[in-house]
């Protein structure tokens, strides 16, 4: 794609924030009516509607706060999934996941954390996980109607640690929404996080953003191109305020008592984002019921993996 018209691409990407309707049965997906949500979809290689896949594509709005929201639901529907992508994603980053869970028939839902992709908010920021959790729960919600049973949850990275932490706080004698938890290198710790947390501690006063570095997170060359040079929504500088949050998110999980919530938990052994061999440890100690499925060779973004790992990542989802 030529730079010119990867520019263009990229700024009527970002316009459909502003001519989404509000999400509900009504937000059917008119590619004729709305070509920016076309261009979406073509970019970002998702699936499309038609015939046999219904779309509905909006937004949710609370507090000020706007939620980009997508769900495909195939016509003979076996359950439904909610997708939590992980910090500095999308949902233009999850086609393979969304395409492989509707070969299985289950509705998909997918949503755009805070400050990420065409939600609002300030870029890659948030205060506290807390407003992950009630962004899940708005999300969750708005989509119940339109979600056949059974609900499962999968979350990559930190949608791994909301969607734990959500397990954690649903202490008002409700039941939990979702069936099955599949938590794909979940965010527990970071790697050597207790020299770089002294580290923020020193700085952090004097810069209020760091400088983002774009890891090797994936075997699949094509996808780190894509993500470095013509992703529209991956920011270049990241915010202190979110390494606050994290590192209080660090704390709070050490904290929680044992659960008895069988979750399925998918680890590359080459994850250098994520100190995964104490964050299994951690897991296995709150959760004895946990599966646990160690992919050889992955690294952190297990999602978009080189393809054949990514077909046994695929494959051990408990769904």
């Amino acid at each position: 794609m030529e730079q010119t018209d990867l520019d263009r691409a990229q700024q009527q990407i970002k316009s459909l924030a502003q001519v989404l309707p509000e999400f509900g049965p009504e937000a059917q997906a008119d590619l004729q009516l709305n070509p920016a949500l076309k261009i979406y979809l073509d970019f970002f290689k998702l699936p499309e509607p038609c015939d046999q896949l219904q779309l509905l594509a909006g937004k949710l709005t609370k507090g000020g706060q706007q939620t980009h929201l997508m769900l495909w639901k195939p016509p003979q529907s076996k359950g439904s999934v909610v997708i939590v992508h992980g910090y500095l994603d999308h949902t233009g980053l999850y086609g393979h996941l969304i395409k492989q869970l509707l070969e299985r028939q289950l509705t998909v839902v997918c949503f755009d954390l805070i400050g990420h992709g065409l939600s609002s908010g300030e870029p890659a920021s948030i205060d506290s996980f807390d407003q992950y959790v009630e962004q899940l729960n708005l999300v969750l919600e708005a989509s119940a109607d339109l979600c056949p049973a059974p609900l499962h949850g999968i979350g990559q990275s930190t949608g791994g640690a909301i969607l734990l932490k959500q397990l954690f706080d649903q202490d008002d004698g409700r039941d939990h929404r979702f069936v099955s938890l599949n938590l794909l290198a979940p965010l527990v710790q970071p790697r050597k996080w207790k020299i770089d947390r002294w580290l923020f501690k020193l700085t952090r006063p004097f810069r209020p953003t760091m400088n983002r570095v774009f890891r090797e997170n994936s075997q699949d060359k094509e996808f780190l191109h894509f993500v470095r040079h013509m992703d529209p929504f991956q920011p270049h500088r990241l915010p202190a305020a979110w390494v606050s949050a994290m590192a209080e998110w660090v704390v709070e999980i050490g904290q929680y008592p044992e659960n008895p919530f069988a979750i399925n938990v998918i680890q590359g052994d080459q994850d250098s984002t994520v100190d995964w061999q104490h964050n299994i440890n951690v897991l296995q100690s709150k959760f004895p019921n946990m599966g646990l499925h160690i992919i050889q060779q992955a690294g952190h973004h297990l999602v978009n993996e080189a393809s054949g790992l990514r077909e046994e990542i695929f494959a051990a989802l408990k769904l």
